[in-house]
This record gives C-alpha cells, structure tokens and sequence, in this order.
C-alpha cells in the first residue's frame, strides 16, 4: 500500500521516534512510505498516488491537515497514528498506539465516513468550546505542553481559579436562541481526554451535538467534570443538550475559542456543518 505519512517534523524527541518507529516497521511490511510535513502537505500536490494518508499526531494535527486541502475529494482514508497530546480521533475510532497493533488495524478493509464541521469556514474534527476552558488552552504554554503533556491543560486551568472568568454568550441555533455562559460543540464521542459532554456525539453522525451550561461557575465546571467522568449518564437538568446543523455565538467582547485543542481565534463564530466529509480507515 502506498503511504503518505504527515506529521510535525518539530514536534518533540521522543514523539518523533514513534513515527519513525511506524515508518520503520510499515516499510518491513513492504508499505511504500512517503514523510511530509503536516504544516503544510497537500494530497492533490505532494502525494497524488496515496491510498492512505497517515497522519502521526494529534487531533489538531489531523485538524491541521484537512484545512491544509487544496482538494478534500482528493484524500484518501485517513489513519491516524497517536502521538499527540490528548488524541481523542484515535481514541474513538480505537487506533493502537503500538506500531505493530497499528499497522495490523489499517491493514483490515473497514472505513468510517466523518463528516465536516467549519468554524467560520475552517474545518474542525472532534469539538470545539466557548468559555473558560477555551481560556486555559489560549493561555496554555507550548514548551510546557511538549514536557509535560496533558498536565499543562490542569496548569493552565488552575491559574484561572484565582480569577475565575465569567462571560456572557448568545446561542442561536436554527430552533433557538438563548444564553449561556460555555458552550461545548461535540462531533466525536470523547472531550480532553476518555471522557463523554454529550452522550449522541460521534464522529460518524451528520449533526452537530451541543452543550450549554447557563452558568459557568467554579462548582458548574467541577460538576461537568464529575458527570464527564461517569460518561455523561446523568444529565444535569439544568443544562442544555442539543443537536444542530448550525450554531451561531457572539458576545459583547472578544472571548476565545478552542477547537481540537488549539485555540482558533475568539467570538463571534459560527459553526456549521459543511457538506463534506474525511474518511477514517
């Protein structure tokens, strides 16, 4: 099989052995490999033949790579090898993070159809979130991320307790508008980790799937916490879960946005399905 293998040529030691270690033992398979840099790989243009694009990462690397499409129509099925920081594409969709347990799970003939979201026109694969924990990754320390991993989201977010934010948000949907103060927009099963906001969300599904918390105080975040671990199975009653094509959010200032884990400007956005789809082998 031939395989374009896309990943951040930047990206720490220890994460670029792991691909090289996938390189080494898809190329003992007889796969022809290709190596390309995620910042900037086209399909259509670097890599025209492929029958399957590999990208080693995480879920904004996988981000990063769709947006990065001079023809989604062009790419082939996407695998996803985990090498990122939360990985919640590859936890879904149960990609090993061992090399040969990899290779094993592309080498079966089985595919899921993913459609798109955009935030105002850019695609996003797994959610995206207004409110105060959009905040912690916009302040997250990138050499601390590469060090530490996930324990950089719980540092940027407890320096957020001394002055806990609060901001108010206009929800409108194609049914309703409404307020809140966070906004969660799920496509995938998982958020931050092996945890559940919405119990519909899945990558698979052609809705967006919503969470509003009207309130986002420090006990409101603590609870979602606590309900997220239990996979979502008691839904607050004061909260709002919804589906939707489309959702539009503004604010009287500038609040940020995160998607996929990586901040992605501030307020106002709309977010919407796009008509086009990835497809995940």
């Amino acid at each position: 099989m031939r395989i374009a293998l896309a990943y951040n040529p930047r990206m720490a030691g220890h994460r670029l052995g792991r691909v090289a270690a996938l390189a080494r033992a898809l190329e003992a398979r007889s796969h022809k490999v290709s190596h390309h840099d995620s910042l900037d790989f086209d399909c259509r243009r670097d890599a025209p033949g492929a029958e399957l694009l590999c990208v080693g990462g995480g879920d904004g690397t996988v981000r990063m790579v769709v947006s990065r499409q001079s023809d989604l129509a062009a790419l082939p099925p996407i695998a996803v090898f985990p090498v990122g920081t939360i990985n919640l594409v590859a936890r879904e969709l149960g990609y090993p993070r061992s090399p040969d347990a990899f290779i094993r799970r592309i080498e079966q003939d089985r595919a899921v159809r993913s459609p798109l979201a955009r935030l105002n026109d850019a695609p996003f694969v797994a959610c995206l979130s207004v409110g105060v924990d959009a905040l912690a990754v916009a302040s997250l320390s990138e050499g601390l991320k590469a060090r530490i991993g996930r324990l950089a989201y719980v540092e940027a977010m407890s320096r957020l307790l001394v002055k806990w934010p609060r901001h108010r948000l206009t929800v409108r949907t194609e049914a309703e508008e409404f307020e809140a103060e966070a906004l969660f927009v799920l496509r995938g099963r998982f958020y931050a980790g092996p945890w559940t906001l919405h119990p519909e969300a899945h990558l698979g599904r052609s809705h967006l799937r919503l969470l509003a918390l009207p309130r986002a105080r420090r006990v409101d975040v603590l609870s979602l916490a606590g309900r997220a671990l239990g996979g979502m199975r008691a839904p607050h009653p004061g909260w709002r879960y919804l589906r939707a094509d489309w959702v539009e959010v503004s604010s009287d200032q500038p609040v940020p946005i995160q998607a996929d884990g990586d901040p992605l400007g501030a307020l106002p956005a709309r977010i919407a399905m796009s008509g086009d789809a990835v497809r995940f082998r």
